[in-house]
């Protein structure tokens, strides 16, 4: 399979991506085990699913999105999170690719769209935070032009982890139309 049979969309109803949860889940285990490989801390990944599935409603409104790669079968391949932040940045959340389907330019798609919904949102900048223990999605993030960044207090974050985390944010290209 190639990345053209990839399809990214944005989702307004969670029924229009069944296996979210679990994808998600598996991301935050894969994240939080990674994080204790580096930092040796552990970071509970079932309490940060409660904290994502309690505000998930917010990457579906009009201030976030929820962007998901879909196999041509339909199955999830990868998804991603946007959130409008008050002072005017989208914040990236969660990006993951199914170990299945890596290696096939998923990230890279999923990120120009949330960089287009983001525009489309009327954001001026992109914000993140990785931990640590992710040293490939910090090179991946450098190489779309992401660049350090200092901790953003309207981002919600856990303190315990703060001092494990890369913060990088992106400037967007002038958004308006001409």
């Amino acid at each position: 399979m190639t990345s053209d049979a990839i399809k990214v969309e944005v989702i307004t109803d969670l029924a229009d991506a069944p296996g979210w949860a679990e994808m998600m889940r598996e991301y935050l285990h894969f994240a939080a085990a990674r994080h204790r490989e580096a930092t040796g801390e552990i970071v509970d990944p079932d309490a940060h699913m409660k904290l994502t599935t309690e505000k998930i409603d917010h990457y579906l409104d009009q201030d976030g999105r929820f962007i998901v790669a879909r196999h041509p079968q339909g199955g999830l391949a990868g998804m991603i999170l946007l959130q409008r932040l008050a002072n005017g940045k989208g914040e990236v959340k969660r990006l993951y690719v199914a170990p299945t389907a890596r290696r096939m330019g998923i990230a890279n798609k999923l990120m120009a769209r949330l960089e287009a919904e983001a525009r489309a949102m009327g954001c001026m900048t992109l914000y993140l935070d990785t931990t640590t223990g992710l040293p490939e999605a910090i090179a991946f993030y450098r190489g779309l032009g992401f660049v350090d960044a200092v901790f953003d207090p309207e981002s919600v974050q856990d303190p315990a982890i703060v001092a494990h985390l890369v913060f990088m944010e992106k400037p967007l290209a002038d958004i308006k139309q001409k």
